[in-house]
């Protein structure tokens, strides 16, 4: 740099005091607002603008808890938490607050009384969508019609079809509203039909058609859903090698259940986490209607830990439990299923547990655990999306008799243990995790389908 390009002593001067300037100006701006805070103040009207398509009545409601301020400081910290709440329902694509002195001439000279002015800019409501997907051991391409702030209360209506490799064919159509313009609470109504082809574990296919209703709302322990759902099934299309045991399963079913699930989820990421825990727990019982009758629960934990060096950590554990009321056999399509790499690798796909011929049948109870420890791949150490993997996992799934005693159960469960352990790589991608590994069954069932080798799991949830 030259010297006429170099700044002068007296611009530095100049540029100092413009600084010291603006520091003390700030200053007394913060000053001022500290000294008035904790005056009297109150909201005299909100004007909102941009809102063509919201309900004026639901904008009102989001708005009506900074009337209640009694300072300049409420008024400011109530109308942010109005503003925060307005973005969080995902209808605008911008919201602007400022405040005022009152617009009313009347009102001019009051001191005591502010107007709040909304500015906001709305998302466009529809919103079409399609592409292919992968994860959790199926692919499938898939197009969808969302309709946001239908009723001009948040409200969204959505419908969707998707064909993929398992699922052969879905379609869904669901309207959900906030409830007393609530972001945390919604209610929802949602209508399905569905085609799975099982084939690939055991030799038939099923439909399902059904609907349900269902509240969803956070609470300071987490997220909870409570739904009502009534399914209609159908076991049909027994290959020919089908085992007696699922031709005895097929036919219609009418299933109407209440769910409940609790999530609390404290991890860093779901994916790929390196820190944190998590735990989900599902319960329904079936035996409103229909010819099915059982309480089921689920309960899934997971813990993750890591270092300043890229190690990580992580233990899971998973356990459920089906127990028929009615004193008859469960239906398959109610039963758990176990094995595969995103489960207990080192096991084909729904290997685990009871069968018959070449027949996964699925079982009443089972536990899962897996260990993992996640370290920087060499050559890739600089990336922390690709990771070496080692990993061990054990898991049991058994079946349960109507009337079968408890020690019994847990007796058929911890007996003969299924184990596994391996070592590959994982690649988190920012839609699904990626895992090729390679599995050594360590100790098996009879009835196991093993899978010893090359394992690869595309997903989100991992054992």
């Amino acid at each position: 740099m030259s010297a006429a390009q170099q700044p002068t002593q007296e611009d530095l001067a100049a540029h100092r005091k413009k600084q010291q300037e603006f520091e003390e100006a700030a200053i007394k701006i913060q000053t001022m607002v500290d000294n008035i805070r904790h005056d009297p103040m109150k909201l005299h009207k909100i004007t909102i603008n941009g809102a063509t398509k919201t309900r004026e009545s639901f904008m009102h409601r989001i708005l009506a808890p900074a009337f209640q301020a009694q300072s300049l400081h409420e008024v400011i910290g109530l109308s942010r938490q109005a503003v925060r709440k307005m973005e969080r329902f995902g209808i605008f694509d911008d919201v602007k607050m400022q405040l005022d002195s009152p617009s009313d001439a009347w009102l001019r000279d009051r001191k005591d009384m502010v107007d709040l002015g909304i500015w906001v800019k709305e998302s466009s409501r529809v919103q079409i969508k399609t592409g292919t997907e992968a994860g959790n051991a199926e692919a499938s391409m898939y197009g969808a019609l969302t309709v946001k702030n239908v009723f001009g209360g948040a409200e969204t209506l959505s419908t969707s079809m998707a064909f993929g490799t398992r699922t052969s064919s879905a379609f869904q159509f669901a309207l959900a509203t906030p409830l007393l313009a609530d972001p945390d609470k919604n209610l929802s109504i949602n209508l399905f039909s569905q085609a799975r082809n099982n084939t690939q574990w055991s030799s038939y296919e099923e439909e399902l058609k059904g609907g349900s209703l269902k509240y969803t709302t956070l609470s300071p322990l987490g997220y909870h859903e409570f739904a009502y759902e009534g399914q209609w099934r159908e076991i049909c299309r027994p290959s020919e090698k089908a085992s007696l045991s699922i031709r005895e399963q097929c036919g219609h079913s009418l299933k109407s259940a209440l769910t409940h699930m609790w999530v609390h989820d404290q991890r860093d990421e779901p994916l790929m986490p390196s820190t944190g825990h998590f735990i989900r727990v599902i319960q329904e019982y079936a035996g409103l209607g229909g010819d099915v009758e059982h309480l089921r629960q689920e309960v899934e934990a997971q813990i993750a830990r890591s270092n300043d060096k890229g190690y990580i950590v992580s233990a899971s554990v998973k356990s459920g439990y089906l127990h028929s009321l009615n004193g008859k056999p469960s239906k398959i399509s109610d039963r758990f299923f176990l094995g595969g790499p995103m489960s207990v690798r080192g096991f084909k796909s729904n290997g685990l547990g009871p069968r018959e011929g070449d027949d996964s049948l699925g079982g009443d109870a089972y536990i899962a655990a897996g260990v993992s420890l996640l370290t920087p791949f060499p050559g890739l150490a600089e990336r922390d999306s690709f990771k070496a993997h080692f990993f061990a996992n054990a898991g049991s799934l058994v079946s349960v008799k109507p009337g079968q005693s408890a020690t019994k159960t847990v007796d058929d469960l911890t007996k003969t243990p299924s184990v596994s352990a391996g070592a590959g790589i994982v690649y988190r991608h920012p839609q699904v995790r990626i895992e090729l590994n390679f599995a050594l069954p360590l100790m098996a069932a009879k009835t196991d389908a093993v899978s010893r080798g090359w394992q690869l799991g595309l997903g989100i949830s991992f054992l």
